[in-house]
């Protein structure tokens, strides 16, 4: 008489049910669904009236759990390489941006970006998958969203692609710079950067000049528009139409940057203009009723 065991495995082998019903393993497909539903459950419910302490802690929980999670998309990447999935959890492993950016005490540290970011440009750089990434760590600090971002522009055949990519870059090194530039004023700011993202990285951007990464990203812009100028970016807008608006706030609404002279009525109904108090100290309060 057969054994239990050996009656499945002839079951299996006849074709009349799939090797997997049996199989202890989910499917790297089901890991990875499982892992999105780890991060994404929530670590606390928020409550009402928080207090400063405790909204900063509620939001270090998140970045914890979703820290936390990473490594495991990471390690379901590492171990099936070959997998359609692997590609998924790479992108999963650095999608959380501290673009606060959240001190290392309140979100814990990113353990995974990285090494994730390493492998998508060793081995998936090509991929039309990228587009929704490449917009995402544009907002962010650490240092290899650059090298992401510029392998993309340079080896990505797909032009929605290197669209992302290239306006993604450009916001990038405007967004960095402008940090950097607020960091130099604050030293006890500037430390939790360091914890975040690494003390020598933070000095090499503080000996850049503080006009170098702005100068590039407008040179990245007017290169990439007569090829890529139509492609979409985001909500329907084209690159051409989001480059408009990133290097006009470059050249005049940067720090530092002349404001741009307006015309009002005061309190009283007098017309002015802002250049009327040029050389004096003035506060410019914008709001609006819809």
């Amino acid at each position: 008489m057969r054994s239990l065991s050996g009656l499945l495995s002839c079951i299996v082998a006849c074709g009349l049910l799939p090797a997997t019903a049996f199989s202890q393993e989910p499917t790297p497909a089901q890991q990875f669904e499982a892992l999105k539903k780890e991060r994404n459950r929530p670590t606390s419910a928020p409550k009402p009236n928080m207090t400063d302490e405790e909204r900063t802690r509620f939001v270090g929980e998140h970045y914890r759990r979703a820290f936390d999670v990473n490594v495991k998309f990471l390690e379901l990447a590492e171990k099936v390489p070959n997998d359609p999935i692997a590609l998924d959890a790479l992108i999963q492993a650095c999608w959380q941006v501290n673009n606060m950016p959240w001190p290392v005490s309140v979100a814990g540290t990113d353990r995974s970006s990285a090494r994730a970011i390493a492998l998508i440009v060793k081995n998936h750089v090509t991929s039309d998958k990228l587009g929704p990434l490449c917009e995402r760590v544009s907002y962010g600090f650490l240092k290899e969203y650059e090298s992401l971002l510029r392998a993309v522009v340079k080896s990505n055949p797909h032009k929605s692609v290197r669209a992302a990519a290239t306006l993604g870059l450009a916001q990038y090194l405007y967004n960095r710079s402008q940090r950097v530039e607020l960091l130099r004023g604050f030293p006890e700011f500037a430390k939790e950067y360091d914890e975040l993202f690494g003390e020598a990285y933070l000095a090499e951007l503080f000996r850049q000049k503080p006009s170098y990464a702005a100068n590039e990203a407008v040179a990245i812009l007017e290169k990439a528009l007569p090829q890529l100028g139509s492609e979409p970016v985001r909500s329907g807008e084209t690159i051409a139409d989001a480059a408009k608006g990133l290097i006009n706030e470059i050249k005049n609404l940067a720090i530092g940057k002349p404001a741009p002279d307006i015309e009002g009525v005061d309190e009283n109904g007098v017309r002015f203009k802002l250049s009327d108090y040029r050389g004096k100290v003035v506060l410019l309060d914008f709001f609006s009723f819809v």
